[in-house]
């Protein structure tokens, strides 16, 4: 298989426990052979039997820690392929991945690189959306478009999503703020038709994270039981979803520890 993508696995070494499940999956439900695959992981190497993976160890030699965004721009900065394929460690396979769809979109971006990125699930751009007339499955992410700029499953030409990202940003601050920057350029994203894929028939069928805030999503134990994955969820707990409101004020709260990052962020700077 020509390499025009590279499996790009965002995660830290605090995530250690998501990699033994995440490649299980991964490894059993991608068919027809593997893309290169890179761990974005800072200290820490893994190995999966029956998949080469590299493991980026952005912090090795480092004397502080890095930030979520310069460990994301150290790790891109070792991929060979103009693409990436965006997953974070916590996104479990669940179904057999429609590997063909992902490799005919990759070269559709190659034959046409004026397409920055390619949103492969229904889970992450919000409407507005246009028909995209080169491709009925596809379809036009509009720059009004919540969430432009998505952390979910997706292709991406390696050097636009580096352009997006800011040294001090963390996960979320680069899908509101990278979105506010998104608007001002005229570029080309797209994402699927969701009259073609959709919740019923995905491209990757994955649930929409499963950890959040460091503990593991109430629905996860189930799936791990039906794939035979051993896990001690006590280690970290299952995380409780807050009232919208008490959520809206600590999404607040953050952003007002760092005026300047929100100053610039919403300037999309």
């Amino acid at each position: 298989m020509t390499k025009k993508f590279t499996v790009f696995v965002n995660t830290s070494d605090g995530f250690e426990d998501c990699w033994n499940p995440f490649f299980k999956l991964f490894s059993k439900y991608w068919k027809g052979g593997y893309p290169p695959i890179l761990l974005n992981t800072e200290h820490k190497e893994f190995n999966y039997s029956g998949l080469v993976i590299n493991s980026s160890q952005v912090n090795k030699n480092v004397d502080r820690r890095l930030t979520w965004s310069e460990c994301f721009i150290s790790a891109l900065n070792q991929v060979e392929t103009p693409l990436v394929l965006y997953f974070q460690e916590d996104y479990f396979i669940e179904k057999e991945v429609k590997a063909e769809v992902v490799n005919d979109f990759a070269q559709l971006m190659i034959a046409n690189p004026e397409i920055k990125y390619i949103g492969l699930t229904h889970m992450g751009n919000r409407p507005p959306f246009y028909p995209y007339p080169n491709d009925k499955r596809l379809a036009e992410v509009s720059n009004k478009s919540k969430y432009r700029i998505s952390t979910q499953v997706g292709l991406w030409q390696k050097d636009t999503l580096i352009s997006y990202l800011r040294e001090n940003e963390n996960g979320w601050m680069f899908e509101i703020f990278g979105t506010k920057r998104s608007q001002k350029r005229k570029e080309l994203f797209l994402t699927v038709n969701r009259e073609i894929y959709n919740k019923e028939n995905p491209i990757i069928d994955y649930q929409l994270t499963g950890i959040i805030k460091g503990k593991w999503l109430s629905t996860i134990p189930e799936l791990f039981k039906k794939e035979g994955i051993d896990m001690d969820f006590s280690k970290r707990g299952f995380y409780k979803t807050p009232l919208p409101l008490f959520r809206k004020i600590e999404t607040f709260r953050k952003l007002l520890k760092s005026p300047f990052i929100l100053y610039n962020g919403l300037r999309g700077s």
